[in-house]
């Protein structure tokens, strides 16, 4: 039960040395739920996240995404995985020399092979999507932190 939903952390426990960041961790979300992961400095919110894109590796328990085992895949076998997942950093993660459609658009040319015209198309899209079409043009240092954040999902 649970290995259909879209995320299902199973029973996940981390360590580092002799420190327990996660212990028995159960986390299920539901499709088209969308969730935020809060709490103090030091408990463990970037280890839980970092599992789930497969930058960490669980000592016990499973992690299910879209139906599938991904706690223990291979480097290229997370590579898809990796495409469904987005994270965004605390600091921000922009590049500076360019603009904020250059840097949503980036990954869209990369990894998407995307030409240049429809990342570009792309690229607006997703700043509507979190309202900051308008400052298409601008560079992430015109911005606030709020607004680098939002242009930071859209990529």
């Amino acid at each position: 039960m649970g290995e259909e939903l879209p995320i299902h952390f199973k029973g996940i426990s981390k360590s580092f040395g002799d420190k327990a960041v996660l212990d028995g961790v159960d986390l299920e979300v539901e499709d088209g739920e969308c969730f935020f992961v809060i709490g103090a400095s030091g408990v463990g919110k970037s280890v839980l996240i970092k599992h789930l894109i497969g930058l960490l590796r669980p000592d016990a328990g499973e992690i299910w995404l879209d139906g599938q085992e991904v706690s223990r895949l291979s480097e290229k076998a997370l590579y898809p995985v990796r495409m469904k997942c987005a994270m965004v950093f605390q600091s921000s993660t922009l590049f500076d020399s360019m603009t904020c459609l250059e840097n949503v658009a980036l990954p869209l040319r990369k990894h998407k092979s995307l030409s240049a015209s429809a990342a570009r198309e792309a690229a607006l899209a997703r700043l509507d999507q979190v309202h900051m079409r308008e400052f298409a043009s601008a560079f992430p240092a015109e911005l606030g932190d709020g607004m680098r954040k939002r242009v930071a999902i859209a990529r």
